[in-house]
């Protein structure tokens, strides 16, 4: 006896919605999505500001860079200065105080 072909049931293999799926979570999971892109563009939008001004910054820290350096040659000068001032004063005797 010959037996017949299994029978396939293939309405399984295409992608469908069925009543089943309440419409409120349908235009739950749109709103959720349109949520993410609105969000997606301000945080591109916020990123794009602080890169203009990251970029309008950096000359003046540049310029801040320089100037800083400056001024420790400077403070470096002024401390060599006390130091020789410093050993001067230690070399030299103290006057005595007057007797009286």
């Amino acid at each position: 006896m010959i037996e017949p072909a299994p029978v396939i049931d293939r309405s399984d293999e295409q992608w469908h919605v069925d009543r089943k799926v309440p419409i409120a979570l349908i235009i739950t999971l749109i709103m959720q999505t349109g949520g993410f892109v609105w969000f997606g563009a301000k945080v591109d939008a916020r990123v794009e500001t602080l890169e203009k001004q990251v970029s309008v910054a950096t000359p003046t820290a540049t310029e801040q860079g320089t100037r800083l350096t400056r001024v420790e040659t400077k403070l470096e000068a002024v401390q060599d200065g006390i130091s020789e001032i410093k050993s001067i004063l230690r070399k030299e005797p103290l006057p005595l105080a007057k007797v009286r």
